[in-house]
């Protein structure tokens, strides 16, 4: 069992038997610092914006710089998941649809609605805001209240994407057994060869 305080720059920092991580007795700008983050930070300065430390070895008590790596936050969080036991898994998924549940409840509660009302009062200029944009297809000036937007229409959005070979894929003629490039969409079975000659004898006949 990990010792329950461990001491580094004259400060004392107690063991989470939640988490078993080690906070610092001490707050900053009342917030308790992690140890390892407080160690890393010791040496290196301020942990950088989308970050976290990692305790290589996978030992929270072990608060060694040597045992420290910086990793972005996704890395970090990715490489955790896939250390998890069915255990840890199950219990994760358990707390997730625990809080579900309650999140449900407190929306449809009377505190819930006029946090939605306030939080809609305060957004809906944004919301109801209109764009102006340019058509990457024809050109036209058009608005929209999204974001983003490419196209005035959606007859122009399949036109693009025809133009550009989006949707083409790779067909076996069923005439002469040889590959093709075609919209996955056209229901057509022959390549371009053998559907102008199947073309050119239908009207000779």
């Amino acid at each position: 069992m990990p010792e329950k305080f461990q001491f580094f720059d004259g400060k004392r920092f107690t063991r989470d038997d939640k988490t078993g991580y080690y906070l610092c007795a001490t707050a900053d700008d009342g917030k308790r610092k992690r140890m390892h983050v407080y160690v890393w930070e010791y040496f290196n300065g301020p942990v950088p914006k989308g970050y976290h430390i990692h305790h290589i070895d996978g030992d929270k008590s072990n608060n060694n710089i040597k045992n420290l790596q910086l990793l972005l936050a996704m890395e970090h969080e990715k490489l955790h998941g896939s250390m998890w036991t069915d255990e840890q898994r199950n219990r994760a998924r358990k707390n997730i649809e625990k809080a579900s549940i309650k999140a449900k409840e407190w929306h449809g509660s009377k505190a819930g609605h006029e946090w939605h009302k306030m939080h809609y009062e305060k957004m809906k200029e944004k919301l109801h805001q209109v764009h102006k944009f340019n058509c990457l297809m024809c050109g036209k000036e058009f608005q929209s209240p999204q974001i983003k937007s490419k196209f005035c229409c959606n007859n122009c959005k399949s036109a693009y994407r025809r133009k550009k070979g989006v949707d083409n894929i790779t067909k076996i003629c069923s005439l002469c057994g040889g590959e093709y490039t075609a919209n996955r969409y056209n229901k057509t079975k022959f390549c371009p060869i053998c559907r102008n000659k199947k073309h050119k004898k239908n009207r000779q006949s």
